[in-house]
């Protein structure tokens, strides 16, 4: 089962010199080093509201698997989905 986050809730996360997340906290919980399992971006909406997304799929070390996303314009990082 996956739950989707549509209020896509803040996350920390840790990335290396090239932006890439290496390490994922959330609620206080710090859930180690991460796999990235995918990565894809999303550009859309130049005639509204803009959204421009990194976007990763990871798995944690404590075997956490959930997409993340870096909201580049706001310079955020967000939860978007946790899978079971």
């Amino acid at each position: 089962m996956t739950r989707v986050y549509a209020d896509h809730p803040l996350v920390q996360v840790e990335t290396d010199a090239a932006g890439v997340p290496v390490r994922l906290r959330m609620d206080g919980t710090d859930h180690g080093e991460l796999g990235i399992c995918n990565r894809w971006r999303v550009d859309d909406g130049w005639w509204r509201e803009p959204v421009a997304r990194a976007c990763y799929k990871v798995v944690t070390r404590s075997g956490l698997l959930c997409t993340i996303f870096l909201d580049e314009i706001r310079g955020t990082w967000h939860l978007e989905r946790l899978f079971d």
